[in-house]
């Protein structure tokens, strides 16, 4: 029997995004606006209706959910096995993250001030911390890590290249975490987003490549 994608862990975070949506629907006055993009300052350029946004991240999380059902269903199960780990982290990370982000939509729709790109930089640190963690736990696959083709074909350099990358991906969580908790301006949290996400997988692809040239 093929083993699923998703897990319970996803259901409930599936269940809880459930929850907060309808709270939101109740709680946030149907009159609101509700940002959905922000510039470079930080401060938001996109503002929504109520109802519009309130469906992003629903609708984001339900694409996310049939997408990896088709691929558990459809793939072939070797070609999935061995990314499993990667797989699982990140459809967690992301329902968590839309679960997070419903919930700040409460929060401003009801007049709370808070950081936004701050609060999105921080579960970003904690997504990437998480995938670090899960890539040395990964083996040679179509669908999760870095596939290169001297990474397919030598599970050594596979195992070398992902523990790397998955120790720099925990560094960059941390670093980008502490960036979230000290750095004053948007401009900056964004920059170090962008770094902490292929600063890891540039340097793990050299590192691959030089291995195998070795």
């Amino acid at each position: 029997m093929r083993k699923p994608l998703l897990t319970r862990f996803h259901l409930l975070l599936l269940g809880v995004l459930v929850s907060l949506t309808a709270t939101a629907f109740v709680k946030v006055p149907a009159a609101a606006g509700l940002p959905v993009h922000w510039g470079l300052d930080g401060k938001p350029d996109q503002i929504w209706p109520r109802d519009e946004a309130l469906w992003v991240f629903p609708g984001v999380a339900a694409v996310l959910v049939i997408l990896f059902l088709a691929i558990g269903q459809f793939a072939p199960e070797d070609q999935i096995k061995g990314g499993r780990p990667v797989i699982e982290t990140a459809i967690a990370g992301l329902l968590g993250l839309c679960c997070a982000m419903q919930f700040a939509f409460i929060l401003l729709g009801i007049g709370s001030d808070i950081d936004l790109i701050r609060v999105i930089t921080t579960l970003l640190a904690l997504i990437f911390t998480g995938l670090g963690l899960a890539l040395p736990r990964s083996r040679p696959n179509v669908y999760a890590g870095i596939r290169l083709p001297w990474t397919m074909q030598d599970a050594r350099n596979w195992q070398a290249t992902h523990r790397l990358t998955g120790a720099l991906m925990v560094v960059a969580g941390v670093a980008l975490g502490a960036v979230a908790l000290l750095w004053p301006t948007p401009a900056d949290m964004l920059i170090a987003v962008g770094l902490a996400v292929f600063l890891p997988i540039l340097m793990g692809g050299v590192f691959s490549f030089l291995y195998a040239r070795r």
